[in-house]
């Protein structure tokens, strides 16, 4: 007992009640002065460890009520736990055991823990990305924080039900599956990769993730921060097409300006011949047209090439429409199409450059007869949505891949088996330059809809 790293010391109660100290011994009690042979016989309130805290005597009372108390009390900065133990005799406590340990070590250590772990669960918790702790042997999550259930829009309680699977779509799943069975094989390196996550709604998120494995509550889990990446994905895929747009602009540069020199030789010979003979005139006429189209098909194509200066003039849509409409009859006949017009009353003029928008409204009335080459209907709608224009042509063809939606307007992309892309492209960019938008809807089985929206005002 002298030796210990404590306090040992023993009580008994007098004639009057009064605690008296019987033992004291200890490196705490020959550093306050407390030794056995300094106190022993002295009332436990007469000396200098009870007199640094009054208030302990109610816990020597329930020790001599035979209960095991424990109390903690400070001296100064330094703080101690004490534990008394009764001691009985035919069924009556004679007296406590008392035991004082100092622990101010372990309650800095404790305090610090307790703010580091109140740091690190503030940065989980409040981070803008998702964070998961999920053990190696089980595919759920033992702990999700509330950035992750945002992306996916769960609540945190509905996700530690689930598994990492259930967030993928199901042709991505082997990824996860694969990176499961990577941690069960033992391997314990830092894994990145990508796919795409099932929202609650059924919508689609793009995610990266980064994981690794430690020990969390003495069993190997995996830890992994999750973000959504679906605004980064887009904005990468916008300047991808830009970079297609910029090359395929130069290269349409290029060609238009190789053609046209031949081209204008060619119209400037054959009206030299026109005029030198008078056999087979019509042929000429003919000639002559189809050069002046070939040669208005490579000034819109200069359309990718340089920015153009469009004139607006406010034009009736329907008019406009109805011209459309009447050049593409002999084309949807050839396809057995049968083309309905539905136009609301009243729409506005529409600022726009009438070629180019013609151009547009054409090829996309071409597209839709072609869908359907067994035949079938399509539908051309013109009417305002709020301060826009929109103008709707829907067919009731195969319909187009999701996957192959987004890529609709880059070059040289085509559903087409002998197309180009290059008609959606010119149409993108002419909607662009009119301050509108392109939308596509298509429904496999059913058909497919493109909206074209341009500002009325």
């Amino acid at each position: 007992m002298e030796n210990g790293h404590n306090h040992i010391f023993r009580l008994a109660r007098d004639h009057t009640g009064e605690f008296v100290i019987t033992l004291s011994e200890g490196t705490l009690a020959i550093e306050f002065g407390l030794t056995t042979e300094q106190i022993s016989g002295k009332k436990l309130t007469d000396n200098l460890f009870s007199r640094a805290d009054i208030q302990v005597l109610p816990y020597y009372e329930r020790a001599f009520m035979g209960n095991v108390v424990e109390f903690e009390t400070k001296i100064r900065e330094r703080t101690f736990l004490t534990t008394l133990s009764p001691i009985s005799k035919d069924g009556k406590v004679i007296e406590v055991i008392g035991s004082s340990t100092e622990i101010t070590e372990r309650i800095k250590m404790e305090q610090q823990l307790q703010e580091t772990e109140e740091l690190y669960r503030s940065l989980v918790e409040d981070t803008l990305v998702g964070v998961y702790i999920a053990y190696v042997e089980h595919p759920g999550f033992v702990y999700v924080n509330p950035r992750l259930a945002e992306i996916f829009g769960y609540s945190q309680e509905e996700l530690v039900q689930m598994t990492a699977a259930d967030l993928v779509i199901p042709e991505e799943r082997t990824i996860i599956r694969a990176n499961q069975d990577r941690r069960l094989n033992g391997d314990r390196s830092s894994i990145r990769y990508q796919f795409r996550g099932l929202r609650k709604n059924q919508s689609i998120v793009e995610v990266e993730v980064l994981q690794k494995t430690s020990m969390y509550k003495g069993r190997a889990a995996v830890i992994g921060i999750l973000q959504d990446v679906t605004e980064r994905k887009q904005a990468e895929e916008i300047v991808r097409k830009s970079e297609m747009l910029s090359i395929v602009g130069q290269m349409a540069a290029g060609v238009a300006h190789e053609i046209r020199n031949p081209l204008t030789s060619l119209k400037g010979f054959l009206q030299l011949l026109q005029r030198q003979t008078h056999d087979n005139k019509e042929y000429y006429g003919i000639m002559l047209s189809e050069l002046n189209r070939i040669e208005f098909i490579i000034s819109e194509f200069l359309v990718l090439a340089k920015p153009q200066v469009i004139i607006h003039r406010k034009h009736e849509i329907q008019q406009l429409l109805e011209h459309i409409v009447m050049l593409g009859e002999t084309h949807a006949i050839m396809f057995n199409v049968e083309i309905k017009t539905q136009y609301e009353k009243n729409i506005p003029p529409v600022p726009c450059e009438e070629n180019q928008l013609k151009q547009v409204f054409l090829n996309l009335l071409k597209n839709a007869i072609e869908a359907m080459p067994t035949g079938g209907k399509v539908t051309v709608t013109a009417k305002m949505d709020g301060s826009m224009l929109l103008v709707a042509f829907a067919d009731e063809g195969c319909g187009i891949p999701e996957d192959r939606l987004g890529k609709l307007g880059e070059p040289f992309f085509t559903t087409k088996e002998k197309g180009t892309g290059l008609g959606l492209m010119v149409s993108y960019k002419i909607i662009a330059a009119h301050e509108g938008t392109i939308r596509v809807r298509s429904e496999k089985g059913v058909g497919t809809t493109f909206e074209v929206r341009i500002p009325v005002g």
